[in-house]
């Protein structure tokens, strides 16, 4: 992708616009989207659902002043059993999600939505296999509940959560906050 078109990334997550920028494109500009994630009603399958919230999230900022604009959304979840552990600001919510993934192997579900100025919608679902070393308890501290703040699964894989993986099935920038191969391959499209 080589032109000038503005690209409006619907996050302020430090860690998209340090992925984004990866790929080395000009004119990003960073936007809030305006769905309220709390309220979001997750569904079975999960890969829907959030597919679903990355377009929505995608065409909450989509207005006529931006018609001309490449809108990037992207949401990233943690799944272990079944269960959803959603971002949270809650410290002793981090240190329950930790000691439910301890020793164990989770999933990161990632969805990417892109608008294209004439409408057209580019949807790519990403999974990630994440397998966790035993944590112990002592090593649940102060530092590693502050970092997961604000993180799906409560952990950040960049940061000091990448301590307790043993390893990892897919791709590593989905578990960050988007893969940024899928995004490649859809900025790469003719059709954008």
């Amino acid at each position: 992708m080589n032109d000038n078109r503005e690209i409006i990334l619907a996050s302020s997550s430090e860690r998209r616009i340090e992925l984004i920028n990866l790929l080395g494109l000009k004119n990003i500009v960073c936007q809030n989207h305006k769905i309220d994630e709390e309220a979001f009603k997750w569904k079975k399958p999960y890969s829907k659902s959030i597919l679903n919230l990355a377009e929505l999230k995608a065409r909450s900022i989509k207005t006529k002043k931006n018609k001309n604009s490449i809108i990037i959304a992207c949401d990233t979840v943690v799944i272990r059993a079944g269960k959803i552990f959603n971002k949270t600001n809650s410290k002793s919510e981090i240190n329950n999600y930790l000691k439910n993934l301890s020793g164990k192997k989770h999933f990161v579900y990632g969805g990417l939505c892109v608008l294209s100025p004439s409408g057209k919608v580019f949807r790519k679902f990403s999974k990630t296999e994440v397998y966790f070393n035993k944590i112990l308890d002592y090593e649940i501290s102060k530092q590693i509940l502050e970092d997961g703040i604000g993180k799906a699964g409560g952990y950040a894989l960049q940061n000091y959560g990448s301590r307790f993986v043993k390893k990892i099935r897919g791709c590593y920038t989905n578990v960050i906050g988007m893969s940024i191969p899928q995004l490649y391959k859809i900025l790469k499209n003719p059709e954008l």
